[in-house]
């Protein structure tokens, strides 16, 4: 008596898929065997490596050095209310008001005595402060027409602070602030970190 064997197509689907398995996996190894860099060229190929990004290029450090940007760029024709809008656009409330009450008059008397029309560079030199929804960066600024008595780079302690989702310029640290906050102070050409003199 025959016995007839029957071998279903699944069957026959999932042997020939054994076999193609085995065959590649055959030939992977001899891959390797004969050519061993190719496992790691092929392995670095397929792992991801993280991009760093420069925390140079980071909004709250771009924040400090638009800021800053609008506040040492000065013209003694431009009405001071210009100014002060033009640098509020960028701070928070609390910035803007420091801006107003205690920068705003000592610029302007600066600008007008000293005819200042000035542009000006800013640089990121360093994060120095991090308090998560607060940071604070030392930049350095370059005046493009620095007035009498003014040395044409500073470097300037910028606080940023997230503000409805907006990293905007909380404060300017003045000098004896920043001595009193931070244990490397800004180089000597921060002894006039605000236009006053």
């Amino acid at each position: 008596m025959k016995r007839e064997i029957q071998i279903s197509r699944k069957t026959i689907n999932g042997i020939v898929l054994l076999v193609v398995f085995i065959v590649l996996i055959g030939a992977g190894f001899l891959l390797v065997h004969r050519n061993p860099a190719l496992l790691s060229r092929i392995f670095t190929q397929t792992v991801a490596t993280p991009t760093q990004v420069d925390p140079k290029s980071a909004p709250d450090a771009q924040a400090a050095v638009k800021s800053l940007t609008a506040f040492y760029t000065l013209d003694y024709t431009e009405p001071v209310g210009q100014w002060q809008e033009r640098v509020c656009a960028l701070t928070t409330q609390g910035g803007c008001q420091i801006i107003q009450v205690f920068f705003a008059p000592a610029v302007r008397k600066v600008v007008e005595a000293n005819q200042v029309k000035t542009g000006c560079s800013v640089q990121v030199v360093r994060l120095v402060e991090d308090k998560g929804d607060s940071r604070t960066w030392l930049v350095e600024v370059t005046l493009d027409k620095p007035w009498p008595g003014e040395k044409p780079t500073l470097q300037v302690y910028a606080e940023v602070a997230r503000a409805k989702g907006n990293w905007l310029l909380n404060s300017i640290l003045f000098d004896q602030e920043a001595a009193a906050r931070f244990a490397t102070p800004a180089k000597s050409t921060a002894d006039q970190s605000t236009p006053t003199h």
